[in-house]
């Protein structure tokens, strides 16, 4: 065969870009190149090496062999049309034709080819997902160990499929039951193991698979084996890449990533991994994705930057299909506004919170969303009503076994912010009293149980103010997501 012209390369990657589907500035994010250095590729005004050629189809998740089977069509091509000769003896004019020709010729097979290809490769996944759905019947219901020997006998649910839905019902049960996570992310890792078909394929499940892991282990408190399992999943996820068409939505990996990194107080990586997961987000986690990010922004103190990201995360939350997230994005959004003193704004939106609440139907989400309508009315003047439902939430989170002890401390400091208004200072003494006993019994982490016995002290020498009831308000939202935050003690909160 004779050696392919110096562009041939360049219009590989176009014909294949093009086929996935994929913008220039799309695979430039992907890959960490330039978007402008990519036209050039493709255009021939620079050189394409095979590597690097292999390198950059491998975000799109194509194999190096395809390189190889459109080289062999373009030279098909120029057969066809009559070229012979020395290529090195084509005119540059002839080169520009020929290269024009090989790309029209090329793009309308390509898209043809493409399209039946994605049509035939979304048909197979649809079916191998609703036989997943099927199977997950028989393990639904089961025990840990029952459902650990029935993927070890029984070969029909080793599948891609499998891992996938398993690793979902792990996402699912992570904010109510971060144990059973666990364990349902220990079982799409072992179905990943034994997952049917080719290397690559068995490599992108259990990385796959070790990324759902490490979520577990962080909701679970266990950071350091959550990083333990990240290192597992990246090297696995990337080994499988060039063999992807697309079954694994990799968004998921940046997303658990970036909640590691954010408990783990690295900022700066949560933020990256969180923007890389918007860039290549496929539609469907895009509310999880800008709440994650809220948060991010909200550890940081930046209550205003939180509220923003919020109001973009509400207009892509679907109720209907993540009812859960979508009543996170909105608590979380009407909290931000009464603690930029704008509760007369979250009153207007509070009907479809309360609505949602009502929907999921458990009992915690209403008992949240009353202790959040009783911020709203006193941020709004109705003090005897936003007392009563902050009362309401105290006894409801001190009466669980165990107690929601930092619930608990919030609505007691909203409470006594609002009687420290009305200059009912000896109640708040009491109040400060009634908190001490509940901390001295449960545990709460270092920092927050710092920031609320000070003000219990200060409320039981009925010195506490309004301003020392914002700090510490402020401060245990803020470390509800960096748990090491430092409260910063003032002269008039110090201890004498």
């Amino acid at each position: 065969m004779p050696k392919a012209i110096y562009q041939d390369p360049g219009i590989v990657l176009l014909f294949i870009r093009r086929g996935q589907g994929w913008s220039q500035v799309q695979l430039g994010k992907a890959a960490y190149t330039s978007p402008n250095l990519i036209n050039d590729y493709e255009q021939g005004r620079k050189q394409l090496s095979r590597k690097r050629l292999e390198f950059l189809i491998s975000f799109m998740g194509v194999p190096p062999e395809v390189i190889d089977e459109n080289l062999a069509r373009l030279e098909a091509n120029r057969a066809a049309a009559g070229a012979s000769g020395s290529v090195a003896m084509i005119t540059p004019a002839r080169r520009r034709i020929e290269a024009v020709v090989s790309r029209v010729g090329r793009l309308a097979a390509e898209f043809a080819r493409a399209g039946l290809s994605i049509v035939a490769l979304e048909g197979e996944a649809l079916q191998a997902r609703e036989e997943a759905r099927r199977l997950w019947v028989r393990l639904a219901h089961r025990k840990a160990d029952e459902r650990l020997l029935l993927v070890e006998e029984s070969v029909e649910v080793r599948t891609w499929a499998m891992v996938e839905l398993v690793s979902a019902k792990s996402i699912e049960r992570a904010p109510s039951s971060p144990a059973e996570a666990l364990e349902l992310a220990d079982l799409a890792l072992r179905i990943a193991e034994l997952c049917l078909g080719d290397e690559w394929l068995r490599q992108r499940a259990q990385g796959y698979a070790w990324f759902h892991v490490a979520n577990a282990r962080r909701v679970t408190n266990d950071l350091p084996r959550a990083d333990m399992a990240l290192s597992k999943a990246k090297p696995l996820w990337k080994a499988g890449a060039p063999g992807d068409p697309g079954l694994f939505d990799e968004t998921w990996g940046y997303w658990i990533e970036a909640t590691i990194r954010a408990a783990q107080r690295r900022f700066p990586e949560a933020r990256r991994r969180i923007e890389r997961a918007l860039a290549i987000d496929r539609g469907s986690l895009r509310g999880k994705l800008l709440l994650t990010k809220a948060q991010i922004f909200g550890a940081l103190g930046d209550i205003e930057g939180s509220t923003e990201v919020l109001e973009e995360a509400s207009l892509h939350v679907d109720e209907e299909r993540e009812p859960r997230t979508a009543l996170g994005v909105r608590c979380r959004l009407l909290d931000n506004l009464c603690l930029q003193g704008r509760a007369a704004e979250a009153a207007s939106r509070v009907r479809e919170v309360q609505a949602l609440a009502a929907q999921l139907a458990q009992e915690m989400d209403l008992v949240r969303v009353s202790y959040l309508s009783g911020k709203i009315a006193a941020g709004t003047g109705r003090a005897e009503e936003a007392e009563e439902k902050f009362e309401q939430a105290r006894r409801k989170f001190a009466s669980l076994k165990p107690p929601l002890v930092l619930d608990y401390a919030l609505v007691s400091l909203d409470l006594g912010l609002l009687l420290l208004e009305q200059g009912r200072t000896s109640e708040v003494r009491i109040l400060g009293e009634q908190m001490t006993s509940i901390f001295a019994n449960q545990g709460v982490g270092r920092e927050a149980l710092a920031a609320l016995r000070i003000f219990c002290d200060a409320a039981k020498r009925e010195t506490a103010t309004v301003e020392l009831a914002w700090r510490v308000i402020r401060f245990l939202h803020r470390s509800q997501h960096d748990p090491d935050l430092k409260f910063e003690v003032t002269g008039e909160a110090e201890v004498p």
